[in-house]
């Protein structure tokens, strides 16, 4: 997701809104970031806010919605779902690659781009994919539920359990290699 900045870097305005929407596709580096079974549909993340030229340097402040499909935690079955969270960052127009560089710590074996809250300007434009991607990884709900009331699956036949059918009773069969236990108890109740 790029966004032209030129225009406050040229002084022509003090900032300008930002509306943009992007899928991910099914396959690739950002899909692996993303838990098992989600799927994002094409524009199925927004982001919605203002970049402002606050003198020097420029911020980013925007919303981001993000709708997906992924299935219930308890039953499999494929719902929809939706989450909003803030993007806050800083946005650098004015530091060379040698720059860059020194911003990264040592000790990073493997750097993803981003460094923090901060976006660098290249060719006039912000990339927003590698920090959009990240903040969308760490702000994911850890549980997806198709309804609060969902009771899963039989353990017998592994249809969702409803109303209309509660589940089945599960067999009582005794491992045979504890049944000698099983006569034990039998002969305790006896006596």
């Amino acid at each position: 997701m790029k966004i032209d900045v030129t225009d406050i870097l040229n002084g022509r305005v003090g900032s300008i809104s930002v509306d943009c929407s992007e899928g991910i596709p099914e396959e690739g580096e950002y899909s692996e970031m993303l838990p098992y079974g989600v799927s994002i549909p094409a524009e199925g993340i927004t982001v919605s806010g203002k970049i402002t030229d606050t003198g020097g340097c420029m911020s980013l402040d925007a919303e981001v919605t993000v709708r997906y499909s992924a299935p219930c935690d308890r039953c499999l079955e494929e719902t929809e779902y939706s989450f909003s969270f803030d993007l806050y960052r800083v946005v650098s127009a004015s530091a060379s690659p040698e720059a860059r560089e020194r911003d990264i710590s040592e000790d990073e074996k493997a750097w993803d781009g981003v460094t923090d809250d901060l976006i660098y300007v290249s060719d006039g434009k912000i990339d927003l994919t590698s920090d959009l991607m990240e903040a969308i990884s760490l702000e994911f709900p850890m549980r997806h539920l198709c309804s609060e009331d969902c009771r899963g699956l039989c353990p017998v036949c592994g249809e969702k359990i409803s109303d209309e059918h509660p589940g089945c009773e599960a067999k009582k069969e005794i491992d045979p290699r504890l049944a000698i236990l099983k006569k034990l108890l039998e002969n305790s109740e006896e006596v």
